[in-house]
């Protein structure tokens, strides 16, 4: 305590004296870009195919791994969405190889280990945590839950009832009601677009899991990163060990269609005291050419207390709780661009025509050099945050191998961000950003609205699913 008060007044004494004249200008000083260490992975390959990225880590006696498979919610069945949650929920619960559910947690409880499973729209990951001296043991049940799995039909039965009761209760929140219509507008005639209802879940089975299973989950199409305190040849014999009978088979993944989103406003009517806005339109894909342009301008619009959505929406008039956008990235079909508020329910049409607004003039005028070099700056200081561990690194690399992305992936994109001008960067934006074409959701009460949605432009009002 004595310590803090004697700084204290060291501070305080400082502030009364003024800043010493020879001190830099805090705003002029200039640094050095930190170049963080690269890490490269060792690369081996299974017998059955399987690709494994290896980086010893002695520092602390812990070992992890993921594997990655496509097997996301794309893949499911028009009349099964919502599989691919349930099957990585009782992929990983419901018992595996000769163990039961409660054998499972037990053993992983009595080891200090997890093992763990997820989903997105491409990927299934099935994931280990372990201390080095539990790693047979639990290489064992996460290799028995990734290939042996036992889909107990209790488990199953439950996941289908979490489901169900999520479904019941997806229209309680006004934001969570208007980000899933967006996505769904957004990407329509798209798999990404789908949304699960009360008869899709009702619909699954095990044998849907089953199938789902056998179809997607060859060591063949898969990548596992594992990172920890081993030795590299010998925990790939570990590995082989572990997997033995996880047999390679062709891995034949549908393509589809990129989407077809219907321009317009679509409204959805919920009493509440505020309104929830999300606007924009499909763009490129991910590190696509433009991609690095709108991700810089997507920035500039919404990203944060000094973009522009945020100081005209929010700071200078008050009439948004919450602003921002974005440029998503897209693989396999376009991401998209979009700006997001939460706004004053009474303040609803000129919220909308303000955000519009911003939108078109990143089409019509320049940004300035001062404004684009402050987010190129944001994109550039956050480098080092990649760096944060050896196995988010290595899965990061497992990633791009997934995608078929070039390894020197993201420094093709730092290149392209250092190199943008102004007119670069509005060249883009008038190529890809329109608002004139944009998929605009509206989540509010219209008997609050300051004026009808319709003096905007067309109208489809939506019921509430």
């Amino acid at each position: 305590m004595k310590a803090i008060w004697s700084l204290l007044s060291l501070l305080t004494l400082a502030l009364a004296q003024g800043v010493p004249a020879d001190w830099p200008d805090p705003f002029k000083m200039q640094f050095q870009r930190l170049q963080p260490s690269v890490i490269r992975p060792t690369e081996a390959q299974l017998s059955n195919g399987l690709k494994v990225l290896l980086v010893e880590d002695r520092a602390l006696p812990f070992v992890s791994g993921r594997v990655y498979l496509r097997a996301g919610a794309i893949f499911e069945p028009d009349d099964k969405v919502g599989l691919s949650g349930i099957f990585s929920s009782v992929l990983r619960t419901g018992g595996a190889g000769e163990r039961t559910p409660d054998q499972v947690d037990e053993i992983l409880e009595t080891l200090a280990a997890t093992v763990s499973v997820s989903t997105d729209n491409l990927f299934t990951s099935v994931a280990f945590n372990t201390l080095t001296e539990n790693l047979d043991q639990v290489l064992q049940i996460w290799a028995d839950v990734l290939v042996r799995p036992r889909f107990a039909q209790e488990r199953l039965d439950l996941e289908k009832g979490r489901a169900l009761e999520a479904i019941r209760r997806r229209n309680d929140q006004p934001t969570q009601i208007a980000v899933r219509e967006f996505v769904r507008r957004i990407n329509e005639g798209h798999p990404a677009g789908r949304i699960s209802s009360a008869a899709s879940i009702q619909s699954i089975t095990r044998d849907d899991l089953v199938a789902f299973h056998q179809r997607f989950f060859k060591p063949n199409g898969a990548v596992l990163a594992i990172t920890g305190d081993f030795n590299t040849q010998e925990i790939v014999a570990r590995l082989e060990r572990a997997l033995r009978g996880w047999q390679p088979g062709p891995v034949n993944l549908p393509t589809f269609a990129p989407p077809q989103p219907k321009p317009g406003i679509y409204f959805l009517q919920k009493e509440t005291n505020q309104s929830v806005i999300y606007m924009g339109n499909p763009t490129v894909t991910a590190f696509a050419p433009g991609y690095s342009e709108l991700d810089l301008a997507s920035r500039v619009l919404g990203d944060g207390f000094n973009s522009r959505l945020f100081l005209e929406v929010r700071t200078k008039r008050g009439l948004a709780y919450a602003t921002g956008g974005a440029q998503t990235q897209g693989f396999g079909w376009p991401g998209f661009i979009y700006g997001a508020s939460i706004s004053r329910v009474e303040k609803t049409a000129e919220v909308l025509e303000l955000m519009l607004a911003q939108f078109r003039d990143l089409r019509e005028r320049p940004v300035s050099q001062e404004e684009l070099e402050l987010f190129r700056n944001s994109i550039l200081n956050a480098e080092v945050f990649r760096f944060t561990s050896k196995q988010a690194v290595a899965e990061r690399i497992a990633r791009t191998q997934m995608l078929g992305l070039p390894p020197d992936y993201y420094e093709q994109y730092i290149r392209q961000i250092q190199a943008i001008t102004p007119a670069d960067l509005q060249r883009a934006v008038q190529q890809y950003v329109r608002p004139e074409q944009f998929v605009i959701v509206v989540v509010g009460d219209k008997r609050q609205f300051d004026r009808p949605l319709q003096s905007l432009g067309s109208v489809v009002e939506v019921p509430l699913e």
